[in-house]
């Protein structure tokens, strides 16, 4: 058994490389714009020798995103089973930290989330059923914020969520494109404090 331990070793540490690599890459050339070629060379390896690891571009790309979803899976799992307006607020907060403190990923998730409006890209689903899943997390968050008269009543619970994943989109990427000018934090904080506002709020 422990004769296995070097081989098995060797790949996990080559399978995380080509994850880094191609999550590199496919953060500024886009998924169609890097090859399974460019992500070998960039390991410093040739494509065949890859495919021992991946099989193909669409496995290597399903690895990347299951490796970003990580810190989000693991943020969803945290929150309380009756989030409190405060807790909505920290949660978010946490990802914002997560994204600031890896921006390569952030910028990932910009790039492959707008490659992946079409219907034919290979990363078309998992976007689509990200997305869902998020608003109905929220959407069930805000719906039971309500009915506690936490927040008003006037904006429909699934477009709360459905407002919120857009501001949280489109801040990112102001803040990628210019970090210096945008505080991503901030800015968030201050508009989920006025869109998730107590009832008796001017």
């Amino acid at each position: 058994m422990a004769s296995s331990r070097g081989p098995y070793a060797k790949s996990a540490r080559v399978r995380a490389a080509a994850i880094e690599a191609a999550a590199e890459l496919f953060g500024t050339a886009g998924y169609r714009g890097a090859t399974f070629k460019d992500v070998a060379s960039k390991l410093g390896m040739t494509a065949a020798g890859l495919t021992y690891y991946f099989p193909d571009k669409d496995a290597l790309l399903a690895a990347v995103l299951h490796e970003r979803d990580r810190p989000a899976v693991a943020e969803e799992t945290a929150i309380p089973p009756s989030p409190s307006r405060s807790d909505i607020t920290d949660h978010v907060m946490r990802i914002l930290a997560e994204n600031i403190a890896h921006p390569g990923l952030a910028e990932l998730h910009c790039v492959l989330s707008a490659e992946a409006t079409s219907a034919e890209h290979p990363a078309h689903e998992h976007f689509r059923d990200r997305y869902r899943r998020a608003r109905e997390l929220l959407t069930d968050t805000f719906a039971a914020a309500t009915a506690r008269g936490e927040i008003r009543p006037s904006v429909p619970p699934r477009t709360l969520a459905t407002l919120l994943l857009g501001v949280l989109d489109g801040v990112q990427l102001q803040w990628l494109l210019d970090p210096e000018e945008i505080d991503m934090q901030a800015t968030v904080r201050a508009f989920i404090a006025d869109l998730l506002a107590p009832p008796d709020s001017p």
